[in-house]
């Protein structure tokens, strides 16, 4: 004969467990989801420097007893997609010397210009001339003729522009295209016509 008592006795038993491990489920520290880090804001970086084209050209020439003048036009074109400002503007005008470097000598170039502004690809010439006394030319001997060959050194300084040096050297039309031909020192005094600048990357050495 089945004893109900033991029956009720292990029902609430297994009642009693089983409201245990509810409470337990219910007070189990739950596993915190942590959000992915937000990425750092990349730092803007600097716009780059304005592009400068420098180019030469050459509108007449003369020599005296005493000195070589020479008249030039200097072009400044902005290649950059935003303005430049406040350029300084400076030339020097020496010869080619043989065995030596004939780098720009920057600390006697002379202040001609300063140019206020030059908007996106647009384009500021200046003009004006520039002597060189006979007395500080370099001859370069070829044979029985003596021979020089001016170089004019271009300088740009400006707001956030770094110094920029454009070296030409000057001369008559050569048989090449684009190359140009010494100056010879036995010319009389008068004008020079048709004389042409050619960019050169370094100086050339006489």
């Amino acid at each position: 004969m089945i004893d109900w008592r033991w029956l009720a006795a292990g029902a609430l038993v297994l009642t009693s467990l089983a409201g245990g491990w509810l409470v337990w489920r219910q007070r189990k520290p739950k596993v915190l989801r942590l959000a992915p880090p937000v990425a750092a804001p990349k730092e803007a970086e600097p716009p780059a420097p304005p592009r400068i084209d420098i180019s030469l050209d050459i509108p007449g020439a003369s020599r005296s007893l005493m000195t070589f003048t020479l008249r030039y036009r200097i072009t400044l074109a902005n290649r950059s997609e935003r303005a430049v400002n406040d350029l300084a503007l400076a030339v020097q005008l020496t010869t080619a010397r043989q065995g030596q470097s004939n780098a720009a000598p920057l600390a006697a170039a002379r202040s001609i210009a300063r140019v206020e502004r030059i908007g996106p690809h647009q384009s500021r010439s200046v003009t004006g001339e520039v002597q060189l006394p006979f007395a500080e030319i370099a001859p370069v001997i070829q044979g029985r003729i003596r021979l020089f060959i001016p170089l004019l050194h271009v300088t740009v300084e400006g707001e956030g522009q770094q110094r920029l040096v454009r070296s030409f050297v000057i001369g008559t039309p050569g048989m090449a295209e684009g190359r140009v031909q010494p100056l010879r020192m036995d010319i009389l005094p008068g004008s020079l016509p048709d004389l042409r600048a050619r960019a050169i990357e370094a100086p050339l050495p006489a």
